[in-house]
């Protein structure tokens, strides 16, 4: 065999593992996302229990959302939420700001605006989502009555290009394996 050959055929095995494993995590990960909208259809009442440990929305002024546990047919199941399309924080450094004041609002995108004014000496930074939604709070939770897994809180986000992205992604490495292979 030439040597071109086997670094052919090698090389061609892992591109088509890296775009066999971008489509099935396209499908683990990120599939339920397409299909929320149409089957969470049935509606219960959640309770806020904690927050995420992970920051949404970055590092800075970073958004931690509510972990919401809900009961059907008395088995337990949780959902992080409600999410938003984006997080805008704005800071404000001051060194005359004698406590931390934070005023946030939700607009017409479902974009979530945190402006804070920080002292910029000394500051401690808080969630302002403890304030939106607060522990022990009763929320609307839409699940899938086939699946109650399956649910999302308050309201559906569109959040269907991380899919895209991934599947196609997959399928780009696969097409491109099959160029080099036929090709050279």
């Amino acid at each position: 065999m030439n040597d071109i050959l086997i670094i052919k055929i090698v090389f061609g095995i892992f591109l088509s593992i890296g775009g066999l494993t971008l489509i099935l995590l396209a499908f683990i990960l990120f599939y339920k996302y397409l299909i929320q909208e149409k089957r969470c259809t049935s509606k219960t009442k959640g309770v806020i229990k904690k927050y995420t440990i992970c920051s949404y929305g970055g590092t800075n002024g970073g958004v931690h959302l509510p972990v919401v546990y809900y009961y059907i047919n008395d088995k337990e199941y949780k959902v992080v939420g409600p999410k938003f399309r984006s997080y805008i924080t704005i800071t404000i450094n001051t060194p005359i700001t004698s406590n931390t004041n934070i005023e946030y609002k939700i607009d017409e995108k479902q974009r979530l605006i945190i402006k804070k004014h920080n002292n910029s000496i000394v500051s401690i930074n808080k969630n302002p989502l403890e304030e939106i939604y607060p522990i022990g709070k009763e929320i609307d939770v839409y699940y899938d009555p086939n699946n109650p897994k399956l649910s999302y809180v308050l309201r559906y986000i569109p959040i269907k290009w991380p899919f895209y992205l991934t599947f196609i992604s997959g399928v780009l490495v696969l097409i491109i394996d099959l160029l080099i292979l036929i090709l050279l």
